[in-house]
Parts: C-alpha cells; structure tokens; sequence
C-alpha cells in the first residue's frame, strides 16, 4: 500500500487552523484500491463554540470537518463542541457513508440488518477515543495559556518531544 500524508499548520508557534490531506492506492491494485480524503480543524471556531452558553444554539459551520472517497463510498464527518451544564464539553460526531455505483442498493440491505452492530461500534470507539483524550489533557492540565499553547505546538512540531532536541 502507497500512502500521502499532508499536514498544513497555520502558524505552527499558535495554531490557527490544521488540514489533512490523505491518498492511497495499492500499486498494480485498480480503481478499488484507490481512496482519498480531507480534513480540517478550524481551532478558532472550535474554542468559540466551546465559549458559548450551555444553551446557545450550535454554530452554522462545524468546526471541524472531513471527507473521504473511494469508488464505492463517499464519507463526511462533522465535529462540534458545544459546552454541557457541568463544565465539560459535549461533542457532536455527525458522519455520512454514502454508497457510489451497485454498493447503493447492496449497501442499503446490510444496513437494514447491521445498523445496530456499526452504531454500537461507532459509539464505542468514540467513547474509547475520549477517554484516552481526557487522560492526555490531564497531564496537560497544570499548564495554562501560554504554556499550554507552547507544549502542544512544540509537541506538533518535534513529536520525539524535548529531550530529543
């Protein structure tokens, strides 16, 4: 399998925005083993959805967002936080699968049957992803503003960490 993997920072010191470009293709596999896909994190729009009252209504634009292709399926994701009464955040995972050519009707009787198990999957992995996000924030929660803005960046910048410099 051949993969490319694109990261764009927007000012790497305080990131502003994070896009993710990814491609990949079996070499000598064919159109099906050929997929793409695109992601983007607006952290501006992210903490100001994170600002707004428990109650406010969500932001018009998600956040963060992605799309992925392959022949036989399209994908979109939508992330958005919103804030819950007990000072923790709520994130909202929207994601559509989409079937492209004879997986639509094939595509439409699985799902009939496994929409059960692929929710419960789906659910599960979201809930394991954030528990592992909450134990990485603790080890950041001493640190504060500009602090915390500078590990994370210096982090995102030399992944071996500091004791590697």
């Amino acid at each position: 399998m051949s993969l490319k993997l694109g990261l764009r920072l927007t000012e790497p010191r305080r990131p502003r925005s994070v896009e993710i470009s990814l491609s990949g293709h079996q070499p000598g596999g064919g159109s099906l083993y050929r997929f793409s896909g695109r992601g983007k994190a607006d952290l501006a729009a992210w903490w100001a959805a994170v600002d707004r009252l428990p109650g406010a209504p969500p932001a018009v634009r998600p956040p963060v967002s992605g799309r992925a292709v392959h022949r036989l399926a399209k994908a979109r994701l939508a992330l958005t936080p919103r804030p819950a009464e007990d000072g923790s955040w709520r994130i909202t995972v929207a994601l559509s699968v989409r079937g492209r050519w004879l997986l639509r009707p094939v595509g439409a009787v699985v799902l009939l049957f496994a929409r059960g198990p692929v929710e419960r999957g789906l659910r599960e992995a979201a809930e394991s992803a954030a528990r592992e996000w909450n134990t990485a924030l603790a080890e950041l929660a001493p640190l504060h503003g500009e602090a915390l803005r500078a590990e994370i960046a210096d982090a995102l910048v030399n992944p071996d960490g500091p004791e590697a410099l």
